[in-house]
């Protein structure tokens, strides 16, 4: 738990969040709606997040090993062609995961950067 008690009692204790940057990231660019691999992967890319095609899908494994994320396979033909394409949406606990990191680092970096400004 980070505690914050040279900050008075405006913080109260938080436990540090269990996501990363890339996986909030992720979970945001999600928001409510079912996305296609290929739109949030452009998603992250316009957030300057550019990730390779098998970094993107392993995140996304791991994201829904997790309960994060759920993912499922649409396929559709385009030029006589059989194109697979994979899906996905947040979870309860994915929104509730994100809810708390953010919390967390609205809480957080306003105090972190007023101990910083103070100190030099």
């Amino acid at each position: 738990m980070l505690c914050y008690s040279n900050l008075g009692n405006l913080y109260k204790p938080m436990k540090i969040p269990e996501l990363s940057h890339l996986q909030i990231l992720v979970l945001e660019c999600l928001g409510t709606q079912k996305q296609p691999g290929r739109e949030l992967r452009q998603l992250l890319a316009q957030s300057g997040s550019k990730k390779s095609g098998p970094a993107f899908y392993q995140l996304m494994a791991r994201l829904e090993e997790a309960g994060l994320v759920e993912g499922e396979y649409s396929q559709k033909i385009v030029e006589k062609q059989i194109i697979k394409e994979r899906w996905y949406r947040i979870t309860g606990e994915g929104a509730r995961a994100a809810r708390r990191t953010l919390e967390f680092y609205s809480r957080w970096l306003p105090a972190a950067a007023g101990l910083h400004l103070a100190r030099t």
